[in-house]
């Protein structure tokens, strides 16, 4: 069991029987027989027992004291805490996707292999991947593209923008144009921000709504954010139609693959909608007898009905199963049938692809970023361990671990 298992759960206080790990027991570790010893390391330089997961002397000030094995024994070793990694041949640990030790406009990743042979976390200096065009910046982190002078990634209240070293960041100050100072807080122009509705927050800073922007609506006479609900009926969008050299209005338009209904709603396709029992909504809005019998999707492409996982009429490795992107609580029960991975195949194809990506392992058949949340819980790190598997591992400190996260499994 791990160590951070077994840690966690005692200072929770779970009452799950968990086994005590090696480094508890005396004939391994000389301090399990002082008071408190189970939290304690033993330091051959000095003959000392030292705090386990503590950041600080006997090691660097950036490293934290844990447990290895050296053959059968417990030992104590120097390595960097979660979320960071360290330069080869040396012992200072730096903050994954920043960047750290690293020249302007590079960020220190983690490299594949998280650790070596001894343990050590390790990263190396690269440059950012190139997104479309000046307007987006690319956020290491999740590797995805973002508008600039956006929330992007960003918790609420602070702006994503190109920092003094090049590389992208989330900050907030008193000098930003963005800055709020009712709630001390950045928002991006032209959202809603902290305004009231039917304003937005406009450069100045200020809340209001003007004429001449692509946001003012007619009729209710306010302005509204872009690709919102906005003013709009269910089921709409309120966005730009066209660019038109006398001035871009939006306007409310069915959002993607819906369909304006007869009561003027918008309602997601092959789905019931206004329609009768045995009906669903089609394109152009109309409502047509639900052609398929129960267990069956209906494949548009195809104009027939198929049961779910046959392969045909998809692609190679692929076979046919519910529109996951339908929200039955919203959008009501769909009829629609989608072609999606069957048997692994697509999925081995992306955890193939994954794992020669460097700072990226599969993990339950999915690709995730190394040394990030992932696909772990709140308190949780997705990480590579010294017996080379992905596993969710506990931060330091953490007090609220989910179990179910911290099971190990092979990449």
């Amino acid at each position: 069991m791990a160590a951070w298992v077994w840690l966690a759960a005692l200072l929770c206080g779970s009452q799950a029987a968990v086994l005590p790990p090696p480094w508890a027991d005396v004939k391994r570790n000389p301090c399990a027989a002082l008071p408190r010893g189970w939290l304690m390391l033993y330091w051959p330089k000095d003959g000392k027992c030292y705090t386990i997961y503590k950041k600080g002397h006997p090691c660097a000030d950036t490293q934290e004291l844990s447990p290895g094995r050296w053959g059968g024994r417990t030992i104590a070793e120097c390595k960097c805490p979660p979320g960071t990694a360290q330069l080869p041949h040396t012992n200072n640990c730096h903050k994954l996707f920043e960047r750290g030790p690293c020249r302007p406009g590079e960020y220190f990743a983690p490299v594949e292999e998280s650790f070596n042979k001894r343990g050590e976390r390790q990263g190396m200096c690269v440059r950012p991947q190139q997104c479309a065009d000046e307007t987006l910046i690319y956020w290491p982190a999740d590797g995805k593209c973002y508008y600039r002078m956006s929330q992007g990634p960003c918790f609420p209240g602070a702006i994503l923008d190109v920092g003094d070293d090049g590389l992208a960041n989330c900050s907030c100050t008193t000098s930003s144009p963005h800055y709020w100072h009712a709630d001390s807080s950045c928002y991006p122009h032209y959202t809603r921000g902290p305004c009231e509705k039917g304003q937005l927050f406009l450069p100045g800073p200020r809340c209001g709504c003007e004429t001449h922007l692509p946001h003012y609506h007619n009729e209710t006479a306010s302005c509204y954010e872009l690709d919102s609900l906005g003013p709009c009926p269910r089921g709409h969008t309120f966005s730009i139609a066209e660019v038109a050299p006398y001035g871009s209005r939006a306007e409310c338009r069915c959002k993607s693959f819906h369909a304006r209904a007869a009561d003027g709603v918008c309602y997601r396709l092959y789905t019931r909608g206004p329609c009768a029992q045995d009906e669903m909504i089609a394109r152009g809005g109309r409502c047509t007898k639900v052609p398929c019998g129960r267990g069956r999707l209906y494949v548009p492409s195809r104009r027939r009905c198929y049961r779910p996982g046959t392969p045909e009429p998809c692609p190679a490795g692929e076979v046919v199963a519910f529109d996951f992107d339908a929200r039955p609580a919203v959008d009501g029960l769909s009829h629609n049938g989608v072609c999606a991975c069957g048997n692994g195949a697509c999925s081995r194809r992306d955890v193939e692809a994954c794992s020669t990506r460097r700072g990226t392992a599969p993990y339950n058949g999915t690709c995730h970023i190394l040394n990030t949340q992932g696909p772990c819980s709140a308190q949780a790190w997705l990480v590579r361990d010294n017996t080379n598997n992905i596993r969710c591992q506990c931060r330091p400190g953490s007090t609220n671990c989910d179990e179910d996260a911290r099971q190990n499994t092979k990449s």
